[in-house]
């Protein structure tokens, strides 16, 4: 179930004295999604999607969000009710070739805890190709986006 569906832009500037996202400017599409429903008998170790698909504008570059995985969720998990852990995050990169094998524009990133220091929470993170199942899994959210 889809639940969010916006594009996110942000100017790479710190107003509040909070760290942005990155120091460039950037825009994604993000879609959140809920892959299991309430009442179904299989648990998912990642009940919650959110998928990412860079917004390309010609008169501005944007910045990718490859190395600054971890900033985005930070800010997502705080404005929507997603624990990172249990978030699947997904990357949707348009090919402009005509490959048929799709796994190659879908990438999952994996954030893990380094450790904690007083209230602020440093993570890690590598990126990797799509499973089979997972894409059969993200392909009806995929359709359209």
């Amino acid at each position: 179930m889809i639940l969010h569906d916006f594009t996110y832009e942000w100017d790479g500037k710190s107003r509040n004295g909070a760290k942005p996202i990155t120091w460039f400017p950037g825009a994604y599409r993000v879609r959140v999604v809920k892959l299991v429903s309430d009442d179904a008998p299989v648990h998912f170790l990642f009940p919650m999607a959110v998928l990412l698909k860079p917004v390309l504008k010609k008169d501005a570059a944007y910045q990718s969000l490859k190395n600054y995985i971890h900033n985005f969720a930070e800010k997502l998990a705080a404005k929507y009710p997603l624990d990172i852990h249990k978030t699947l995050w997904v990357e949707v990169r348009d090919d402009s070739s005509d490959s048929s094998d799709s796994s190659d524009s879908v990438r999952i990133a994996h954030l893990n805890p380094d450790r904690k220091l007083s209230d602020i929470t440093l993570f890690s993170f590598t990126w990797r190709q799509a499973r089979p199942g997972e894409l059969t899994m993200l392909a009806p959210f995929l359709e359209d986006f």
